[in-house]
């Protein structure tokens, strides 16, 4: 008889667990797809949210149309109020796949607009960010010709950008560690619109705690990826051969991970960042003839550039405070007593950082 209570008693369970009251009818609800946030010259915020809709033209045919709705407020709470009072539904942002954020906004602190996103169990985590020079807000109404919506653009932009080794992943959750804790910061893409209908990635925001403090422009974003722990598909780059004085064109491809050595010499503290690139030559003139020799001098010629220019990039980095390769981290892990006797943010810009950039070119065109 006990077995069968205790079966009883399961069913009756099983069915007062089935069923969820906290539903969200996708009928009921507007889902946004974009988000974008400008801090105005009158000091309040516009907030701007696309929302892709299904419109009937005919009986049986349809478009796509993506109308954007935007708001001001003292707060992004008090604008996102002011939105709701002028859409028809309710607004749902756990489909958002674009935040875009304008530099003076970024300047005075990234986080209001993220905060949502920390606070929300429904925020979605496939998210992209950029920040923009000027308006967010018009980036975010442009007609892109060969996508039905901007973001879809947009997104795929900053995907690409990614696999290219041109800029780093930069999403809430990614950065969320590096804007609350010591020993790192965020660095995030800069896209800009290029007539009424491109956008391009113009450079790199880079980030103290939470405001925007500095930038690199996209050459130097190239050699920041270098020497980050990000590791794309490959580099693409174009450089004078110093003997022919022509140009030719390699893929890189970085050998393993980019290492950190830091040494700690009664308190005076020095970084050593090395990454390994083999090369292979795509591109070069006919009139260069190639062969090892000639291989073994541009190659010397591309480390001696690359390790020239990535100490410019490396004082920018410290110039905007921004430790967004990680260095403090490496010091906490391996110099734990010496760092809970310092100020990271102070010791940060002074310290010694030297890149160790290495370059074998393998192979010098499909041809060979």
């Amino acid at each position: 008889m006990k077995p069968h209570i205790g079966s009883l008693l399961l069913v009756l369970l099983l069915l007062g667990l089935t069923g969820c009251w906290d539903q969200r009818e996708l009928k009921e609800i507007r889902i946004e797809d974009a988000e974008a946030f400008d801090l105005l010259e009158n000091g309040k915020i516009l907030f701007t949210i696309s929302l892709p809709t299904i419109k009937l033209k005919k009986q049986t045919q349809s478009e796509v149309v993506v109308p954007t709705i935007g708001a001001e407020g003292r707060t992004i709470n008090e604008a996102y109020v002011e939105i709701k009072k002028t859409a028809s539904q309710n607004l749902d942002f756990g489909k958002t796949r674009l935040i875009l954020i304008n530099k003076r906004l970024a300047r005075k602190s990234l986080y209001p607009a993220l905060e949502s996103y920390y606070r929300e169990a429904h925020s979605p985590i496939n998210v992209k960010m950029a920040i923009v020079d000027d308006s967010a807000s018009k980036l975010l109404q442009l007609k892109a010709e060969d996508r039905l919506m901007v973001s879809e653009y947009l997104y795929e932009l900053l995907q690409s950008g990614e696999d290219n080794g041109l800029i780093p992943k930069a999403s809430p959750y990614l950065i969320y560690s590096m804007l609350t804790n010591h020993g790192t910061d965020a660095s995030i893409p800069i896209v800009n619109p290029m007539g009424a209908d491109r956008a391009k990635i113009t450079g790199l925001a880079l980030f103290h705690n939470k405001q925007m403090t500095g930038e690199l422009d996209s050459k130097a974003s190239v050699l920041f990826i270098m020497l980050s722990k990000s590791k794309p598909d490959y580099f693409t780059i174009t450089e004078k051969d110093i003997s022919s004085n022509m140009y030719v064109s390699l893929f890189m491809n970085r050998d393993g991970d980019r290492k950190i050595a830091v040494t700690n010499d009664n308190g005076s503290v020095r970084a050593v960042i090395s990454a390994d690139f083999t090369c292979d030559l795509v591109e070069v003139p006919d009139t260069i003839h190639v062969d090892d020799e000639m291989l073994k001098k541009l190659s010397s010629q591309l480390e001696q550039k690359m390790n020239e220019r990535a100490k410019e990039v490396i004082k920018e980095l410290q110039q905007a405070n921004c430790d967004a390769l990680g260095i403090g981290l490496e010091v906490k892990a391996h110099h734990y007593r010496y760092w809970k006797t310092i100020q990271w943010d102070e010791v940060y810009p002074e310290m010694s950082i030297e890149p160790k950039i290495t370059i074998n070119i393998v192979k010098r065109g499909l041809l060979e």
